[in-house]
């Protein structure tokens, strides 16, 4: 009888988010619409990137269960930055979309997909975490559930003004998963924005393998070259 009512409970959550990111995402297509014109060039009659601009990305390789879409710098960097820095939703939709796109051309299935998290103190001082809204809209569109089981405890120094050195040792010990049971025995697409040394997802990484996660595949939308 328990087990029933928590199967249940459990769908009647995962309609619950769903229907809640519809809503926002009707919400977003009101506040920051989509212009018919490239976010980039702005070439009339293209909704997100033209062709060109699109073409010019330069696509990175898949490697040991870790993809990124593309390497950063360039469209990409300018997509990530105006989403991060600028709250420009339109672009951190269009960010999902090229993930998406690379989850169907690579035939990429999961039972559940997790994000890098942030603080707390990060996420309010930015007012969102980028990952887990491309999460979100990545699983919507696909149809898989996202968790938030991931969890930062601990407060770091900024990553980038690191040494690859520093950044292992800052990220030692900083996540941990919340709830096992949407992870254990499962298939798992982790998503962050960026993957420079790979420190941060290989921490994520490793609190899911050692809560019991069957296989991970990393998806992030940029692999940068440092």
């Amino acid at each position: 009888m328990g087990k029933a009512v928590f199967k249940i409970i459990s769908k009647i959550l995962n309609l619950f988010n769903k229907v809640i990111l519809k809503i926002y995402n009707e919400i977003l297509d009101i506040v920051y619409p989509i212009e018919e014109k490239c976010i980039i060039c702005k070439t009339d009659g293209f909704i997100g990137l033209c062709s060109c601009c699109k073409s010019s990305i330069k696509r990175a390789a898949f490697e040991n269960d870790s993809l990124s879409y593309g390497f950063y710098g360039g469209i990409i960097k300018t997509l990530i930055l105006k989403f991060k820095y600028e709250s420009d939703f339109a672009a951190g939709y269009l960010l999902s979309k090229l993930l998406i796109e690379m989850i169907e051309e690579e035939k990429i299935y999961a039972d559940v997909i997790c994000y890098v998290p942030m603080t707390k103190k990060s996420e309010k001082k930015r007012g969102f975490n980028q990952c887990e809204l491309i999460a979100k809209n990545i699983g919507y569109h696909i149809n898989i559930p996202v968790s938030n089981c991931i969890k930062k405890i601990k407060n770091t120094k900024e990553q980038k003004t690191l040494t690859k050195e520093e950044r292992i040792k800052n990220l030692r010990g900083v996540f941990k998963v919340s709830r096992i049971k949407d992870i254990k025995d499962k298939n798992v697409i982790l998503i962050d924005d960026v993957m420079t040394t790979g420190a941060t997802i290989n921490e994520c990484k490793d609190v899911l393998k050692k809560s019991g996660a069957n296989k991970i595949i990393v998806l992030t939308i940029a692999k940068s070259n440092i």
